[in-house]
């Protein structure tokens, strides 16, 4: 691991950076929009055509939106049964759903068992009492759940209580108390899933970004200038890691950049959805599930890896371990690197992250 100090305190949300140069057969578009998963989906691609692109798009805002629905616990949908359906049928009957959410949900169980116990979806009734919280504070202030509330409601996050049958693609909750929440692992596996229709369709190169999730595939159709510091941004698409103000330093630069690689890039931090009590203590949504309380050693945690799902399971993951144990895990898992913010501004990151190949920071 190398340590590297930052002036500016890292926001580690993501964003593309390179020019473009121009071509005869391939156009480089993008465009955004907001709704699905309550954040800013932005898509760029190399098309042919202003048509081509717009189906593209078109393709996106409905999967995603599908997707989002699915994956709601907040809100019923006529004639769709999702993970509030699921919840509201627990302790009652199961719930057939349709199959994207069986293979989500067992998925994360699966992570949670083999990999860390940090991400549980089994710990809606705890999370709920945090959401609550969040959403009543005035003027970003609130009053947290107290312990004896969030004890309570820890009697009922048993990950076993979710009976997951892939054959009849049904869901049931044998404890009338417990709740799924997925809000650690949705939205990644949201972004794989809509970057893989995109494959099966025939889009040749593209990087699709949700709040924090990047995924992308294929090269550069057209050459980029490229940054000095990265020569295979040229031919590679290249993402920047931003810092609080407006996204780089007064010079232009990006704090640190990271060569994409058909990789996705995956950020959990606790600059966003939080709130503060009347002391001043903040508390972010990233809930850690021995302590009860949100998680408080980094700014943000990174992760690149192949897919954008696990991606997001494990920055919420290393999100919630301290560091020394996080880079343990990350070093006993393959094709995965990490990048941490600390709380006083120093970056860490794994040694597969090689500056002037990969990865640059800009100091």
């Amino acid at each position: 691991m190398k340590p590297i100090k930052i002036i500016l305190a890292l926001i580690l949300s993501l964003t593309l950076v390179g020019c473009q140069s121009s071509s005869s057969k391939y156009q480089y578009l993008k465009d955004s929009f907001t709704g699905p998963f309550d954040t800013v989906i932005e898509y760029m691609a190399y098309v042919k055509s202003q048509k081509e692109f717009d189906t593209q798009m078109k393709l996106i805002k409905e999967e995603l939106t599908r997707l989002d629905q699915l994956f709601d616990k907040y809100t019923s949908y006529e004639g769709l049964n999702n993970i509030k359906t699921i919840n509201d049928n627990a302790g009652v009957k199961p719930v057939s759903v349709d199959p994207v959410i069986v293979d989500m949900l067992q998925k994360s169980v699966t992570d949670y068992k083999t990999v860390s116990t940090k991400v549980n979806i089994a710990m809606g009734s705890v999370l709920s009492l945090w959401h609550d919280s969040r959403d009543n504070a005035v003027d970003g202030v609130g009053v947290p759940p107290s312990t004896s509330q969030l004890e309570e409601a820890s009697q009922h996050m048993n990950i076993d209580s979710v009976e997951i049958d892939t054959i009849n693609n049904t869901v049931y909750i044998s404890d009338p108390k417990t709740s799924i929440d997925v809000g650690a692992t949705a939205k990644g596996y949201a972004i794989e899933y809509v970057k893989q229709v995109l494959i099966d369709s025939g889009v040749e190169a593209f990087l699709i970004s949700g709040g924090g999730n990047i995924a992308s595939y294929g090269e550069r159709k057209i050459k980029a200038n490229g940054n000095e510091n990265v020569p295979r941004s040229k031919n590679e698409f290249l993402v920047g890691i931003e810092s609080p103000n407006n996204g780089a330093y007064s010079d232009g630069k990006y704090p640190a950049m990271i060569i994409a690689d058909n990789k996705a890039i995956v950020t959990s931090g606790d600059y966003q959805r939080n709130f503060k009590d009347k002391d001043g203590n903040v508390y972010s949504h990233l809930v850690d599930p021995d302590t009860l309380y949100p998680a408080t050693y980094f700014r943000s945690v990174s992760i690149i890896t192949e897919d954008s799902g696990y991606a997001d399971f494990l920055s919420s993951t290393l999100f919630l371990l301290p560091y020394e144990e996080g880079k343990t895990l990350v070093e006993s898992l393959e094709g995965v690197e990490a990048v941490w913010l600390l709380n006083d501004g120093t970056v860490q990151y794994t040694d597969g992250l090689v500056e002037g190949d990969n990865f640059h920071l800009n100091r």
